[in-house]
């Protein structure tokens, strides 16, 4: 974890490494995601406060910084905790695919592969429709490129599996994705809605 963004750039080799490091859930959230999963929170804090949201040539919608604020402390718990749920579910599907990887080696495969949706959220901080979208999309491409490099690697399998075993992954995330906008309504229709200026 020298370099973390190594994965980035050169999956297969950064993989190979965090394999090698075998560390705990721990060490991954101390060294990486409590950082990492602070970029959106606070990005998008920062765009919904100070810069706002613009559709066409209106006014920016704005909320009011307790609001903001709210939202962001939720959506940072809901970072931490979903990722080892997420995790948690990898693990559990292992067995599946004959691997016998670690909650930790699933850990570190969710963790990693979901980087470069935590730096494309730096945008949220001047937010554009058509240009957030469009840059969440290449970071979406290039997380999926992350994830199937390294779910062989770090579930131990061998590549054909591991082509599965990233479906099965993707197919979870887009469930969990499901279930956090379902609980985004509940919370928001018991007062942690957002609040606007005008």
């Amino acid at each position: 974890m020298k370099n973390r963004f190594n994965v980035l750039y050169n999956p297969a080799k950064a993989w190979e490494q965090l394999r090698e490091e075998n560390f705990s859930v721990k060490q991954a959230y101390i060294r990486m995601v409590i950082w990492m999963a602070l970029l959106p929170p606070v990005f998008a804090f920062i765009g919904a406060v100070y810069s706002g949201w613009r559709i066409g040539y209106e006014e920016p919608v704005k909320l009011t910084w307790q609001s903001a604020l709210t939202i962001s402390i939720a959506a940072y718990l809901a970072i931490l905790v979903g990722l080892y749920i997420f995790a948690r579910l990898v693990h559990w599907m292992a067995q599946t695919y004959d691997s016998n990887a670690t909650v930790s080696d699933a850990f570190v495969l969710v963790a990693y592969s979901c980087m470069p949706l935590f730096l494309i959220s730096i945008t949220s901080a001047y937010p554009l429709l058509w240009l957030n979208t469009l840059l969440t999309l290449v970071a979406v491409a290039l997380a999926l490129r992350i994830l199937f490099a390294g779910t062989p690697i770090m579930m131990r399998i061998d590549k054909d599996r591991g082509i599965l075993f990233t479906n099965s992954i993707l197919t979870v995330a887009l469930v969990l994705i499901v279930a956090v906008l379902a609980i985004s309504v509940i919370f928001w229709a018991n007062g942690m809605g957002p609040v606007f200026t005008r």
